[in-house]
Order: C-alpha cells, then sequence, then structure tokens
C-alpha cells in the first residue's frame, strides 16, 4: 500500500495523453472517484495479469537495461463498459521523471485498449455509472515483473 501511495503521488511528473475516436461517457459525462462505485473486470486481476503476461513479448524491446520503471495507464471506462481518455505517466523506481523506451509504453498501452471486459460499476441507486481505472507496471530490464490495479 506504500508503494501505491507514493506513486500517486508522484505520478504527475511526466505524462501524456491519447483519446479514443468516438469514446463518449455516459449521462453528462460524469465521473465518480476510482475507488467507489467500484468498477470491475471480467476474471478479476488474474484475467488482467494473464493478458498481459501471455501476449506481451518483452523479448524485441530487451535492448537495454535502462528500460525500467513504474508505467501507470489511467483511463476512463463508460456506463457501457468501453474505455477511452487513456493518459500514461512514468517515473523511476526512485519516483522521478523518467521515459520508459516508447515501444515498450506503446506496446503495453495497446494490450491495456485491448482488455474489453469491463463490468461497469454501479452506483448505490443502482445507476451504471463512469467511471475511472488506474493500472500500474511495474518495468525492470523491460520485463513487466508486477501489476497494481487501482
Amino acid at each position: 500500500m506504500k508503494i501505491f501511495t507514493l506513486i500517486l503521488l508522484f505520478l504527475p511528473l511526466l505524462t501524456f495523453a491519447q483519446n479514443v475516436p468516438n469514446f463518449k461517457l455516459c449521462a453528462k459525462g460524469e465521473m465518480q472517484p476510482y475507488y467507489y462505485p467500484e468498477l470491475k473486470y471480467e476474471g478479476d486481476l488474474l484475467a488482467i495479469t494473464s493478458h498481459f503476461i501471455k501476449d506481451y513479448n518483452s523479448k524485441k524491446n530487451i535492448n537495454s537495461t535502462s528500460n525500467s520503471g513504474i508505467l501507470t495507464i489511467q483511463f476512463q471506462v463508460n456506463c457501457k463498459g468501453e474505455t477511452g481518455n487513456y493518459i500514461v505517466k512514468m517515473v523511476d523506481f526512485d519516483f522521478k521523471e523518467t521515459n520508459i523506451n516508447k515501444e515498450i509504453v506503446n506496446e503495453i498501452l495497446t494490450f491495456t485498449k485491448g482488455l474489453n471486459n469491463w463490468i461497469p460499476a454501479i452506483a448505490e441507486d443502482g445507476e451504471i455509472v463512469n467511471s475511472h481505472k488506474f493500472l500500474t507496471f511495474k518495468i525492470k530490464n523491460s520485463k513487466i515483473i508486477e501489476i497494481y490495479p487501482t
């Protein structure tokens, strides 16, 4: 939990955004906090981790030991379970601004966009609502060594 808190504090250091064409939030575009109501993924963290372990090809990206750090991808999930409005942030293991190889970042971003089994959050009143999600990847020598969902 300490690591997660530190990640959230230092993430604004390096950011870039990528929008998805035709992505629209439901209702008036209001967003819920990331922690409530709970946004779920079919199969939970195991399915998310399997998606990356099965398909992420770190071997083609291992060309430097400097390809290490913490990569966080924040995105929105609408009431239909569709995703968009991606924001990518990178820091090193000391939470200082860094750049991770663009090929690695693009591949992980593409895989994140391929997560299509989001179960939209439901508010206390029963309304299906827009949410946002963070996926944080700990990368060492181009390999994903941990995934932290939030």
